[in-house]
């Protein structure tokens, strides 16, 4: 939770920097490079985080990790740095990406069905829901053998389950 509400604040503080400086796609690149990078190097995380390593020392590996960034993604990876929130990355990235479809009103859908669909009805599905919704959706499509038929769609919290498993179960309950 306290997790959460530190990834919230410098979230917004970086996204809203992000923004005046129209940097919003390139500073989300390289924190979530950062945050891949510290999730699956154990070496680079040893490093980021070690408490002895100075920390003019991590910043010129960062520089030279990412040559290919802006200079403002480059600030924002030491900012956050210099405030000993590198352990946080992962709620960060997360909280700014929820500012980003937020602001640009993006929805994050799962489909799950019993059988996969064709491109032309995932299509379909997104052009319905972004009807429905009034945003753009961003759609990920799962298999999920044991449902039998139909489909369960989860819209953030909100879960629609038509799938012929749960009608089965609603009629056994009755």
């Amino acid at each position: 939770m306290i997790g959460n509400q530190i990834g919230k604040r410098y979230a917004e503080a970086i996204y809203s920097v992000a923004e005046q400086k129209n940097e919003v796609k390139s500073i989300y690149e390289i924190l979530n490079s950062v945050m891949e990078l510290f999730k699956t190097d154990i070496d680079f995380k040893n490093f980021i985080t070690h408490p002895l390593i100075k920390e003019s020392q991590k910043k010129e590996t960062l520089k030279k990790i990412y040559t290919d960034s802006t200079n403002e993604g480059l600030e924002v990876l030491f900012y956050i740095l210099e405030k000993g929130r590198v352990a946080q990355i992962r709620e960060i990235v997360a909280e700014y990406v929820k500012l980003d479809y937020a602001k640009n009103k993006i929805l994050n859908v799962e489909a799950t069905f019993a059988l996969s669909l064709s491109e032309e009805q995932k299509e379909k599905l997104s052009k319905n829901l972004e009807n429905k919704t009034g945003k753009k959706i961003k759609l990920v499509v799962k298999v999920d053998k044991s449902l039998i038929g139909g489909g369960i769609i989860r819209i953030g919290d909100e879960v629609i389950d038509g799938s012929i498993r749960r009608q089965l179960e609603t009629l056994t309950h009755k």
